[in-house]
C-alpha cells in the first residue's frame, strides 16, 4: 500500500506528504470525515512512510514488514466497538512518557474517537495540552461534533469527503473484482463510503436489507418479525447506523417515486419491484424519515439498540 494506491482523497493525501518533506509534522491530527472512506488507512500509511528506512513506505523493510505484520512496537492503535474508557487514555499517557522503542518517533492511532468517555476525553486532552517529545496523535473520527472542542483545538485537521461513484466503482470493479453490475449497485447504497461497500458485500447484511424492505412493503409484517429483524438488524453499533441508512434511503426512494413517478432518481436500484408494490401516502413516507432520523439521535445515546429498533420498525411498517 502506499499514497497512491489508496482511492481518493488527493488534496489530503499531498497536504500530508508536503508536512513530511518539510519535516514540519504536527504533533496532532483530527481525521474527520464519514466513517469507512479511508481515514485510518492515510493514517497508517503515513506512519509507514514515517517509519520506513526508505522514506517511501517501501514495504520491504524491516519498520515496514513489521508494521504489515501489526506488530510494530511503536504504533499504538485504540479502538474500541463499544467505548473508549480513562483505562486506554492512561494506557496511552503512560506509553508516550517513554521513548519510542525502535524508530525516533511513536505514532498514536484513535480510531473512533468519539466513542471517547468524557474522563478519557479529559485524560487525553491533558496529554495533548503537554505533548511529550517523539510523538504524534491521529484522532480519527466520523462524528467531529462529538470530539470536545479543547481536543480539537489542539489538533491539525485533515477532513475527508466521501468518495465518489466513479472511485467506488472502480475499487469494487478492479481491486475488490466483483462484477459490474454488482459493482454499480454497491456504488450507489456505498453513499460515498468502501466501508459500507463492504458491510453490503456480506450476503447476510444483504439478506437482511431485502427482508426489511420487504417487510415495509407490507408483504410481511406483525411484531414478531419486526422484533425478529430489528434484533439482527441492531446487533452491533455498527450493524444498526447501516440499516438506519438504508431505511432512509428506502423512504427517500419511495417518495422520488411518488412524487415523480420513475425511478431514474432511486438509490435502491435493485428493490425497484418492491418499492412500486410498496403503497401509502406521503404523509406517511415523510412521518417514517422523521422517525428515522430520531432514532439515529437517539441510538447515539441509549445502549439498548434492540428495543429502540424495534419500535421503529413496529410504527414504520403499520397498516
Amino acid at each position: 500500500m502506499a499514497f497512491e494506491d489508496i482511492i481518493g482523497h488527493e488534496r489530503q493525501k499531498r497536504f500530508l506528504k508536503s508536512l513530511m518533506e518539510r519535516g514540519n509534522i504536527p504533533h496532532a491530527f483530527l481525521f474527520c470525515g464519514q466513517e469507512g472512506i479511508g481515514k485510518k488507512r492515510t493514517a497508517l500509511e503515513f506512519t509507514r512512510n514515517l517509519f520506513c528506512q526508505t522514506g517511501t513506505g517501501c514495504g520491504q523493510c524491516r519498520p515496514c514488514t513489521k508494521l504489515d505484520r501489526g506488530s510494530h512496537p511503536d504504533l499504538v492503535i485504540i479502538q474500541n466497538e463499544g467505548s473508549i474508557g480513562i483505562d486506554d487514555s492512561r494506557m496511552i499517557a503512560k506509553e508516550v512518557s517513554e521513548h519510542p522503542f525502535e524508530q525516533d518517533k511513536r505514532v498514536i492511532i484513535i480510531d473512533n474517537a468519539e466513542a471517547m468517555t468524557t474522563e478519557a476525553a479529559n485524560a487525553l486532552l491533558k496529554t495533548l495540552e503537554e505533548p511529550p517529545p517523539h510523538n504524534h496523535f491521529f484522532v480519527i473520527t466520523s462524528s467531529e461534533r462529538e470530539i470536545p472542542l479543547t481536543i480539537r483545538s489542539r489538533c491539525t485537521r485533515v477532513a475527508f469527503s466521501p468518495l465518489s461513484s466513479e472511485q467506488l466503482g472502480e475499487y469494487f470493479s478492479h481491486r475488490a473484482d466483483i462484477d459490474p453490475a454488482r459493482a454499480q449497485l454497491l456504488s450507489s447504497i456505498s453513499f460515498g463510503s468502501i466501508g459500507s461497500g463492504l458491510f453490503w458485500l456480506d450476503e447476510g447484511n444483504f439478506s437482511l436489507r431485502i427482508k426489511l424492505a420487504q417487510a415495509l412493503s407490507k408483504k410481511t409484517g406483525g411484531f414478531v418479525l419486526a422484533s425478529s429483524l430489528a434484533e439482527r438488524a441492531s446487533a452491533t453499533d455498527r450493524s444498526a447506523s447501516m440499516y438506519l441508512t438504508f431505511l432512509l434511503s428506502f423512504f427517500r426512494d419511495l417518495f422520488v417515486k411518488m412524487v415523480a413517478g420513475e425511478a431514474s432518481f432511486i438509490t435502491n436500484t435493485d428493490l425497484e419491484d418492491i418499492l412500486d408494490d410498496t403503497h401509502g401516502d406521503p404523509a406517511w413516507v415523510e412521518d417514517s424519515i422523521k422517525r428515522i432520523q430520531e432514532t439515529v439521535r437517539v441510538m447515539r445515546y441509549n445502549v439498548n439498540r434492540w428495543l429502540i429498533f424495534e419500535n421503529l420498525l413496529i410504527h414504520v411498517t403499520r397498516e
